[in-house]
């Protein structure tokens, strides 16, 4: 009885992780309809932390730290306002300084563009919607057995 209970409870955290991913992918899509689009240009890269990753051999356990940043837009709006802005992802390895990407920015606020890349729009929106579905499967999973 308790298995089937951590079951329900772990299907009932998976659909509301599955409904916040859904409001993630749908704001996205909002975002998109209510914004222009223009080419911008990195400019510069903000240090954003480090990630440690490790590796396990025989005998020993080593980490390593990995520098982590965020890329530093410049676009002209329609108006011809020349706007910054830093991207909201960072990676060890970011596009190089003078790289061309596609931005999309509100016209009344365009300090809130964006990087228009598929990854930066529905990412995070993947990556809640794989959470989800793991732990509502193996609530289902466990329900079954």
């Amino acid at each position: 009885m308790a298995k089937k209970t951590a079951g329900w409870l772990m299907v009932l955290v998976g659909t509301l992780i599955l409904a916040l991913s859904t409001w993630y992918a749908l704001e996205a899509i909002r975002f998109i309809s209510v914004t222009e689009s223009t080419v911008g240009e990195i400019i510069d890269h903000k240090f954003t932390g480090g990630l440690n990753t490790g590796t396990r051999e025989v005998g020993s356990y080593q980490t390593k730290t990995t520098a982590m940043y965020a890329p530093i837009v410049s676009f002209k709006t329609s108006t011809g306002a020349t706007v910054r802005f830093q991207a909201n992802w960072s990676e060890g390895d970011p596009p190089p300084v003078g790289s061309t990407v596609s931005v999309r920015y509100p016209v009344q606020n365009p300090q809130k563009g964006r990087i228009s890349g598929i990854t930066s729009l529905f990412g995070g929106a993947a990556i809640i919607l794989l959470i989800g579905a793991v732990f509502a499967g193996a609530g289902i999973l466990i329900i079954r057995k």
